[in-house]
């Protein structure tokens, strides 16, 4: 939600320039490169083909002409999204110092100060952008996820209902929205009110959609299952959804939809821990004890030191009768965690254990 991203301007304009749709172009690319533990390698190498050639045609713009405002910004864009800080400066000075009231260059101005953690200089610019554009609605969107993250909600509530009264159908407003109705107002029902009205308004608003399913979810309301499926519909590879999916299966005991999402999980991310983890829960439930051993080894092979998987495999061992290797797991589980009550109730059957055989 902080990152900045592109943003509705409220427009209906249905033609642009070839340096707006260049940059348009490259935010599905860069999306994937930013979250490429959920696709696959040729979507990563084709995003990665993408943004070359979009920022090759930018550069040749530019070459032309060095004073085109939109494509430098266009290019900042993209600089912005790889992180690449230095260049998206550059381009942005460039462009405030043809045209200091210039409004994209504003806007991106604040963004650089988000990405560099300098949010006055968001403020500022983000601020100043609103006196110069009153109805440029990126601006006032970014400015209200600014004044939320600094918990000065009143400031962001207004800010959106601007947003709202000016472009009716932005579905971001709606979104941020239910963000303040769950975190100023900690009301969970109208903040699933308002994330659907953003999902009525963009039926592939993602983010909208895991809200959603996550609180749904949380009050253990079966349609949270519809949002997590309409999920991953639009986003198969998408592990977070796949896991989440796979969370509200494991807490309804549908253990076979909960296998297979999880199973799903670590294909994509082999070192998946949490998935390894549950497929070890899931298997202790159904009593089947090797199978879940095993998946707890696998966890442990990938984060040695944890206190959970060793108490589980422990317990494993324990309902194998292989006392010993119960005990060591136990104990080792309790060296990382002095506290773990599991580990120390184990502990203590082990030694009622050995006193049982005489050893």
């Amino acid at each position: 939600m902080w990152s900045c991203q592109p943003v509705s301007d409220g427009s209906n304009k249905t033609s642009d320039t070839p340096e707006k749709k260049a940059a348009k172009q490259t935010d599905a690319a860069l999306d994937i490169l930013n979250d490429s533990t959920n696709y696959a390698p040729s979507e990563i190498e084709a995003a990665v083909n993408q943004i070359k050639s979009v920022l090759d045609s930018l550069n040749d713009i530019i070459r032309y002409d060095p004073y085109d405002m939109d494509a430098l910004e266009a290019r900042a864009k993209v600089y912005l999204r790889q992180q690449n800080l230095k260049y998206a400066a550059a381009d942005i000075s460039a462009v405030l110092q043809l045209d200091s009231s210039r409004v994209k260059a504003l806007e991106l101005w604040g963004d650089l100060g988000f990405a560099k953690n300098q949010t006055r200089q968001s403020r500022d610019a983000w601020q100043r952008c609103m006196a110069e554009a009153p109805e440029y609605v990126p601006c006032r969107l970014k400015m209200a996820q600014l004044y939320h993250m600094v918990t000065e909600f009143e400031k962001s509530a207004e800010l959106v209902d601007e947003v709202i009264a000016l472009d009716p159908k932005n579905a971001e407003a709606h979104f941020l929205k239910g963000y303040l109705m769950r975190d100023a107002l900690g009301d969970t029902i109208r903040a699933i009110e308002w994330f659907q009205k953003a999902i009525d308004l963009d039926p592939e608003y993602v983010e909208a959609l895991d809200m959603c399913g996550v609180l749904y979810s949380a009050m253990g309301n079966p349609l949270a299952l519809a949002y997590f499926n309409r999920l991953v519909e639009l986003q198969p590879e998408n592990r977070i959804a796949l896991y989440n999916r796979g969370m509200y299966h494991l807490e309804v005991k549908d253990w076979n939809q909960a296998l297979e999402d999880f199973t799903n999980c670590t294909k994509l991310d082999p070192n998946d821990i949490e998935s390894w983890f549950n497929l070890g829960y899931i298997h202790l439930q159904l009593q089947l004890y090797p199978e879940a051993r095993g998946y707890f080894n696998t966890a442990l092979r990938i984060q040695p030191i944890n206190h959970r998987a060793l108490y589980a495999r422990g317990y494993c061992y324990e309902l194998l009768g292989d006392i010993s290797n119960a005990e060591a797991d136990y104990r080792e589980a309790l060296s990382y965690n002095p506290d773990h009550e599991g580990s120390k109730q184990g502990m203590q059957r082990m030694q009622q254990a050995r006193i049982q055989v005489g050893q």
